[in-house]
């Protein structure tokens, strides 16, 4: 019998990631916060959750709750699968409830080892790891319903990167995690999506607004040559950020299979014939996580660590002033910062210390 895993979130990828485990034989507790569990209903009345594509039938759950001691009592390991900006939400839940033998994993990470890290304090906080993506392309098709259209591969770091080594095979049971990142600072730096949807969101704003009229997919209609070398470029500024830190960024090559130096023409025949990726539909909004995660907690938080280190990123800095615009928000403010993740008065020596061994000097 396999270890009872707990699942907090109640989106596409909670969902997926709840049927992947209990079809593999893990206990699967299933958590969603009381207000939004409204949405859920039919799983908190069942149980059970139906799936199709990858993984096809019906599957009964250990436990669907949306009581976070009930949900984690007793586990060993904690996935949470949520958009980044419930992250600090989950950081509160959770803080003063997580034992000293429990791990806390992000999917995905965006920084969050180190957000967790800030917010439970040194001494109290448990191992976090963070994952780069999630390991399942999928969508939820109806209350109770997912469908999983593929499967991608998924790397992990954790905080602090020297507990990994005594974690890292046994975790392998619950993802085959196909790298290891020195540090959550790699990690944060590798995270795929904003990578991937910043060109075709910016370029394809006016059909995004205009789906309501006309169906739009993304990884049909938004990617384009123009927006493969918009994708190149932010990229290749954030490559320059990780080579400052003594990192091979190879993020877009992982997830597409490429090889490093790849052209823009490559880059546009490995997604926009990708099968499992063409099928999805939407962002419908520019209020979609494609704008309001992708930003704040990727290319914001990218832009401040490459100005703490002396490297320009002008065209991921242009995407956030356009999208704070669109969106009438200022990004920058409500983003991830160099206070948020603890590194405000950390040399970039100090900072490799800490996310290393934990402790801040």
């Amino acid at each position: 019998m396999k270890e009872t895993v707990a699942v907090l979130g109640g989106g596409h990828g909670a969902h997926a990631m709840a049927v992947d485990l209990t079809s593999r034989g893990f206990p699967v507790n299933l958590f969603e916060t009381p207000e939004f569990s409204g949405g859920m209903r039919e799983v908190f009345q069942t149980g059970t959750i139906h799936s199709s594509g990858m993984i096809n039938g019906s599957f009964r759950l250990n436990k669907v709750t949306s009581d976070i001691g009930e949900a984690i009592d007793g586990v060993r390991y904690i996935l949470v699968v949520t958009p980044a900006f419930a992250h600090d939400a989950y950081t509160r839940l959770l803080r003063g409830r997580v034992t000293g033998n429990q791990v806390i994993v992000v999917y995905p990470g965006a920084f969050a080892g180190l957000l967790f890290r800030t917010a439970f304090g040194d001494l109290d906080c448990p191992v976090v790891a963070e994952v780069n993506n999630l390991p399942y392309d999928t969508r939820l098709e109806a209350p109770a319903r997912v469908v999983i259209h593929g499967y991608n591969p998924v790397n992990i770091a954790f905080m602090p990167a020297e507990k990994g080594a005594d974690l890292i095979d046994e975790m392998r049971a619950i993802h085959p995690y196909e790298k290891v990142y020195s540090d959550v600072l790699e990690a944060g730096l590798s995270i795929v999506n904003p990578g991937v949807h910043a060109g075709p969101c910016l370029l394809s704003i006016t059909a995004i607004e205009n789906s309501a009229k006309r169906p739009f997919f993304l990884y049909e209609h938004g990617v384009t040559p123009g927006s493969c070398r918009i994708n190149i470029q932010v990229d290749n500024e954030r490559k320059e950020i990780g080579r400052r830190l003594g990192y091979r960024l190879t993020p877009i090559e992982d997830f597409t299979g490429l090889s490093e130096g790849y052209t823009w023409q490559e880059l546009y025949m490995s997604i926009h014939g990708n099968i499992s990726l063409t099928p999805i539909a939407g962002p419908h909004t520019v209020s979609s996580r494609y704008f309001t995660e992708d930003a704040p907690y990727g290319l914001v938080p990218w832009s401040i660590i490459g100005k703490a280190i002396g490297v320009a990123t002008p065209v991921i800095d242009s995407i956030v002033n356009i999208y704070n615009v669109v969106n009438e928000r200022d990004w920058w403010a409500d983003g991830r910062t160099r206070d948020d993740l603890g590194l405000e008065g950390l040399s970039p020596e100090e900072i490799k210390s800490y996310v290393r061994t934990g402790k801040r000097r």
